[in-house]
């Protein structure tokens, strides 16, 4: 039996990711955004070598999968305000704000690299491991299995890409590779990344193109994990599609030849 925590197990109401709970706020400080909205683009893997006094591992080279979220600006269009009551906050009033018309937020000023995050999103739609004869489309599911609701703690950023600026290229300090971050060929499902992006440790929720909500993390972060210093060493830009065997146009190009008009 699945643990209560993931009941009730039914489809999601909204379709992106609610941000239930937030950073407790520090009244010396000025107000801030804590939440931030991006659109998974893809996976890919990089390079980099491993900070892990007293481990193996330490000072080696290791590979790891990562997770390219586009995070174009928002605009800020309201205020809410929110008391505190017996059972939790509770909106008191919400007003427009027309002085911000029109004025971006960048991901920057949210969002750091090496800074631990939540990540708030809706998982694929599935109907689990089952061959065509089991499904059929005059019988009514016995369950629901996917596109629930989930809430992924402690994901590191490896990087944030600036777009028109070096950060959004796949060029590091080791390999000098003139690449952008999409891979020849695009993104399966998804396409050509030109805005503002996030790397991500590990995989998130949700297929191509579902929209997640980016929290900052509720806890101060004193881990070894959560304080190292990410410095990538490659990023691997081959095709998605096919062998992986070229990391630009250019140098498959170079590898075949001339083509045949």
């Amino acid at each position: 039996m699945a643990p209560w925590g993931f009941f009730p197990r039914k489809r999601a109401s909204l379709h992106r990711g609610k941000g239930k709970a937030f950073p407790k706020d520090d009244p010396s400080k000025p107000c801030r955004l804590t939440t931030f909205w991006g659109y998974k683009a893809g996976m890919t893997h990089i390079v980099r070598d491993a900070d892990k006094p007293g481990s193996k591992l330490h000072k080696k080279e290791t590979a790891e999968a990562i997770t390219i979220v586009k995070t174009p600006p928002m605009v800020i269009v309201g205020v809410t305000g929110y008391v505190k009551t017996p059972r939790g906050l509770r909106s008191l009033n919400t007003v427009w704000a027309q002085y911000l018309s029109e004025e971006k937020i960048p991901i920057d000023s949210v969002f750091q690299k090496d800074e631990m995050i939540d990540i708030i999103g809706v998982t694929k739609a599935c109907i689990g491991a089952w061959h065509p004869a089991r499904v059929s489309y005059t019988v009514a599911r016995a369950g629901q299995n996917g596109y629930h609701h989930r809430t992924e703690v402690n994901k590191k950023i490896y990087k944030l890409g600036k777009a028109g600026q070096e950060s959004h290229t796949a060029i590091t300090e080791y390999d000098r590779t003139e690449k952008d971050i999409t891979p020849i060929g695009g993104f399966p499902h998804y396409g050509i990344v030109k805005d503002d992006y996030l790397l991500i440790k590990g995989c998130c929720v949700g297929p191509k193109k579902r929209v997640v909500t980016l929290r900052q993390s509720l806890l101060k972060q004193t881990s070894r994990l959560a304080i190292e210093d990410i410095k990538i060493k490659f990023i691997d830009t081959s095709s998605k599609f096919g062998h992986r065997r070229f990391q630009t146009t250019d140098e498959k190009n170079k590898f075949y030849g001339k083509a045949k008009a």
